[in-house]
């Protein structure tokens, strides 16, 4: 066992090693889907910084039935993801895999036991909570494109009303397929910063385009360039 894999694999022999100690916190958490219902093979993945694209330091056993699970940690603070990936590994986030989005920060002191719900989604999953409600929509279509114009697979589509990039953006499309192709539905009639990753969840992301949907259009084409990974 090698990388991160292994470097995971120790740290979840140190946790097991805190279980016995008197002075550790421990971090109690429930997990569900978007539609509140428990999710089970979920594993908190806790970091000692809000440095998170990194293997974890500490990772917590996968949650039960009832998407419960636990992990003991040194007193300390913590920033802390819920994920679920489908082949077991320990690198970044594939189509298919469940996030958490941005971390929970957590205080945990000596002896403490704290309890915290996690809501695990896929982009199809935020696509469809962040979809908007207002009557006036338009369908965004398209293609990602890389550098040399060729399509790309793997890739979602994002809009954010605002280009503050250190938060989720708005709206999220599902992955793209061998033809690169997207949709996403915006409000019509306020600008959009648009943008594509293959990264999920888009962290400091940027847009590649300033688009404002046209009230009263139903579609809208736009090509969209592949951000950096």
């Amino acid at each position: 066992m090698r990388g991160a894999a292994f470097r995971a694999t120790l740290w979840l022999a140190l946790a097991g090693f805190l279980a016995g100690a008197a002075d550790a916190a421990v971090l109690r958490g429930r997990v569900t889907d978007v539609d509140g219902k428990p999710m089970a093979g979920v594993k908190l993945f806790v970091y000692d910084s809000a440095h998170v694209r990194r293997p974890a330091t500490f990772i917590s056993p996968p949650s039960a039935g009832d998407g419960t699970t636990a992990v003991r940690v040194p007193p300390g603070t913590y920033w802390v993801v819920a994920r679920l990936k489908l082949d077991e590994s320990y690198g970044p986030l594939m189509p298919g895999d469940k996030h958490s989005g941005e971390p929970a920060v957590m205080d945990l002191t000596a002896d403490a036991e704290i309890e915290q719900d996690f809501t695990v989604a896929d982009i199809r999953d935020l696509g469809r909570m962040r979809r908007p409600m207002a009557a006036d929509l338009v369908k965004l279509a398209g293609r990602v494109l890389d550098g040399d114009g060729n399509p790309v697979a793997n890739a979602f589509v994002f809009a954010s009303a605002t280009s503050d990039n250190s938060r989720m953006p708005d709206y999220i499309s599902a992955w793209t397929g061998a033809d690169g192709r997207y949709t996403l539905i915006v409000p019509a009639g306020h600008k959009q910063y648009v943008g594509s990753s293959r990264r999920f969840p888009p962290s400091a992301w940027r847009a590649s385009a300033e688009f404002v949907p046209s009230p009263g259009t139903a579609d809208s084409a736009l090509d969209v360039g592949l951000g950096p990974d």
